[in-house]
This record gives C-alpha cells, sequence and structure tokens, in this order.
C-alpha cells in the first residue's frame, strides 16, 4: 500500500471515529435528560431565607425556573401575600407552553429565632429526595433598613438592624450549616452596599456582615463550603427588603392585580447564578446593576391588593 493512500486511509477512520464517539455521546445525554425529566431530577436545593421581599421572591421564582427545588423562608408560608404569589406563579407556569421544571416550596423561616431556624432545617431535610445529603446554597436575603441621620435616628432601629442584618447572618450559618457540608455547599450574603446619606448604621451593619463573610469563610474552608458575598452597590438600599410592588393594569372589576419584583436585572441574576455555579468562586461579586430593570410580574386575586404608598413608605424587615 502505498503512503499516500494509506495516510487518506488513516484520515477516514479518525473521521469515522470521531463522528461514531460524537454521536454516541449525544445518545447518552438524550438518555440522560430523557431520564432526569421522566423521574422528574432537578439540580439540587437551595434556600432563600426570606421571600417576604421582592427581592426573594425573583431569586426564587429564578432559580426554580433553572430547575431547582427552592425553599422558600416566609413569615408565613400559608396565608400571606408572598405565599400566594408564589403559589400563583406556579400554577402559572404550569399551565403555560414552558412549565416550571424546578419547584417552590414555602416555610417559616424567622432569622431572628434559633428555635425556628432548627425547626426549618430538619423540615427541609425531610423534604430532601433520598439521593440528596443537603443542599447546594443558602441565599440569605433577610435583613432590614431604617434610614436616619446619626444625631436623629432612634436607637431601636440600630438595634433591630443589628439584629437582622448581622446576628440573623450568622444565626442562618450555624442553622443550615450541616446541611452545607455533605454537599460542599455555597453560604452567599449580601455583603457591602451604597454608602448613601442617612445610611450610616446600615452600612455598618453591611460591613459587618463582610466581617462575618471573611471569619466564615476561613472557618468553613476544611469542609469545602464556600461563602460568597454579594456586592450590592448599585442598588438602592430600601429596594434589597421592599415588598412586591402592586400596579393597576385595568379598572374594571375582576381584573387581577399584578405585582411587580423588579429589583434586579437579568444581567445581576446572571451573577448570582455564576456565584453558585462557578467551580472556583470568588470571594465577592459585584451585581453591577443598570438602570433599566428587570420585571417579573406575578397574578394575584384583586382581594389580596395591597396599596403602593403603603409599601414604600414602610420599612421592610426580616422574616
Amino acid at each position: 500500500m502505498e503512503v499516500q493512500t494509506a495516510l487518506v486511509l488513516t484520515i477516514q477512520l479518525i473521521a469515522l471515529f470521531s463522528i461514531a464517539g460524537a454521536l454516541l455521546l449525544y445518545l447518552l445525554c438524550k438518555v440522560r435528560g430523557t431520564r432526569d425529566e421522566a423521574t422528574g431530577t432537578q439540580k439540587g436545593s437551595i434556600l432563600i431565607t426570606c421571600a417576604d421581599t421582592a427581592l426573594g421572591l425573583q431569586i426564587c421564582t429564578f432559580f426554580a425556573s433553572k430547575g431547582h427545588r427552592v425553599f422558600a423562608g416566609m413569615k408565613d408560608p400559608v396565608e400571606s401575600l408572598p405565599a400566594k404569589l408564589l403559589r400563583g406563579w406556579m400554577k402559572m407556569r404550569e399551565n403555560s407552553d414552558t412549565p416550571v421544571s424546578g419547584s417552590v416550596v414555602p416555610m417559616k423561616i424567622d432569622v431572628t429565632r434559633e428555635d425556628v431556624l432548627r425547626e426549618a432545617a430538619e423540615s427541609m431535610g425531610a423534604h430532601l429526595n433520598a439521593g440528596e445529603r443537603g443542599i447546594l446554597a443558602v441565599i440569605n436575603t433577610a435583613g432590614s433598613v431604617y434610614r436616619g441621620r446619626i444625631d436623629s435616628q432612634d436607637s431601636l432601629q440600630w438595634e433591630n438592624m443589628f439584629k437582622n442584618n448581622v446576628m440573623g447572618c450568622l444565626r442562618t450559618a450555624r442553622a443550615f450549616i450541616g446541611l452545607l457540608r455533605p454537599t460542599r455547599g455555597r453560604l452567599i450574603l449580601l455583603g457591602s452596599g451604597n454608602d448613601d446619606d442617612g445610611l450610616t448604621v446600615f452600612m455598618a451593619t453591611r460591613n459587618a456582615v463582610q466581617g462575618c463573610a471573611d471569619a466564615l469563610r476561613k472557618e468553613l474552608k476544611p469542609y469545602g463550603v464556600n461563602v460568597v458575598t454579594l456586592d450590592s452597590r448599585g442598588v438602592p438600599a430600601e429596594s434589597l427588603f421592599k415588598a412586591p410592588v402592586p400596579y393597576t393594569i385595568s379598572d374594571e372589576e375582576g381584573v387581577p392585580t399584578q405585582y411587580s419584583a423588579d429589583v434586579l436585572t437579568n444581567s445581576a441574576l446572571g451573577v448570582i447564578e455564576r456565584a453558585l455555579y462557578d467551580t472556583r468562586p470568588s470571594e465577592t461579586y459585584c451585581l453591577s446593576v443598570p438602570n433599566s430593570k428587570f420585571q417579573m410580574r406575578l397574578p394575584c386575586r384583586s382581594s389580596l391588593k395591597i396599596s403602593a404608598s403603603r409599601a414604600d413608605s414602610k420599612p421592610i424587615q426580616s422574616v
């Protein structure tokens, strides 16, 4: 056989084996994907500590759409407005052309009460599938903000912010670290924020959370648990903890009230997704939110309508 002929045959065989290998890989992926769809397999479980806020609701629905089981912490996981909004969202998506591949499990969580956090951790363990040893991540969205100058602000508001933002962060870490260790999961916290007028004490709590994250990162490193902070500069402080905002699309009676959770853009949600999925995560991810906002509309019965002015004027506290 001539050298040229042998070379041509060798190239043809390599091409043939490459095509066969690619086809086999495609079939394996196809079979695996079909099996996952048939068994309802999800990508893993995530806890959002506070879904009473627009930010918490937005993150819950985002990761549920990505195929995760999302545990949504709430003051009242049954009768509260956020709980009803989430049930309405799930029902709407189930009946749509693109049904949700994940799920949302509302549960009672209060980051200021260790007994409630322990009960929540036990309840979450009962919801896990047989093959799940723990959860992938805890995203702490609970907190509170009060704007006021240091010389006139009520010190009770200071105590409330430290209780929710700092102590709540530490209590959350202690309560759910047992569910993060088996999966070498991630604890994601809201870190630095806007240094704005009237936010001296609030910024003190955010800096304290950043310090807590640094210390927790060292303590949990031997267990493979990564601690990540989200730099929220660019997001107004009040927007982090505001309630879903209602708006009217029609004055006709019986038309459902719409609620908007417009805190983060698509790109900012993508940043949180990277914080969860990156093989070697950074210590801090900057949300870098531009002016244009991502909007999510949640249907709800008109009997649940709340006043927009009331929601904006009252500080939103943690669960």
